[in-house]
């Protein structure tokens, strides 16, 4: 577990908010739910979020931000603002998986299964383990449609896809959040850090087809 100064950004869903998290422990947090107002708002809510404890990006250690799958332009923005403050700040990037965050956000349950919407009728569908109330993915994400998932539909979660699914009754609705976020980043912190993190994309998971 990173006991670093972990400022954790989400963008993935129609979540805009910015976190600190400092040993797991979140020290302040700013997020409002919005849709295609990320870019405008995620400047502001970072600096609301450091200016509640007294503190600038000098004083981060390293950006948690959700890489995916999730809102392809939010997903863009979160991580192309990442970039700009990793670059100029010489910070390591922790980019952690949307769905992982979205399961532990429900860790009181320990779901073993999410879905989230993807595009049209397809959703995203993933399994989790858990260890001492931490979940881990038991292999990537799938897309498909809810169809072809239709006989696992329990003890598990959804997110924004509720109007696909034929029985909410046996799932929990998931919540992102720049917490789990950062929280998830702060215990896999030397499993998912990536020190040069130029390169790195967006895990779009299931790339847009054009003409079709």
């Amino acid at each position: 577990m990173s006991k670093k100064y972990i400022l954790a950004i989400e963008t993935s869903s129609s979540i805009c908010g910015a976190a600190v998290i400092h040993n797991k422990e979140v020290l302040s947090i700013e997020e409002k739910d919005v849709r295609r107002k990320h870019a405008e708002l995620l400047p502001g809510l970072t600096k609301a979020s450091l200016d509640n404890i007294d503190i600038t990006l000098d004083d981060i250690d390293a950006i948690a931000i959700s890489i995916g799958p999730g809102s392809f332009t939010g997903l863009r923005i979160g991580l192309g603002f990442s970039k700009g403050i990793a670059y100029a700040k010489n910070l390591p990037i922790i980019p952690v998986p949307s769905m992982l965050s979205l399961a532990y956000s429900l860790r009181e349950y320990e779901p073993k299964q999410g879905f989230l919407h993807s595009h049209a009728n397809k959703v995203f569908f993933q399994t989790f383990r858990w260890e001492n109330n931490i979940p881990f993915p038991n292999k990537e994400p799938s897309v498909g449609e809810i169809d072809d998932y239709f006989q696992i539909l329990s003890h598990g979660f959804y997110y924004n896809c509720e109007d696909l699914l034929p029985n909410l009754k046996q799932l929990w609705l998931a919540k992102p959040s720049s917490s789990n976020i950062g929280q998830l980043a702060s215990i896999h912190f030397e499993d998912l850090v990536v020190n040069e993190p130029y390169s790195l994309v967006p895990s779009y998971i299931a790339p847009f087809k054009t003409g079709t």
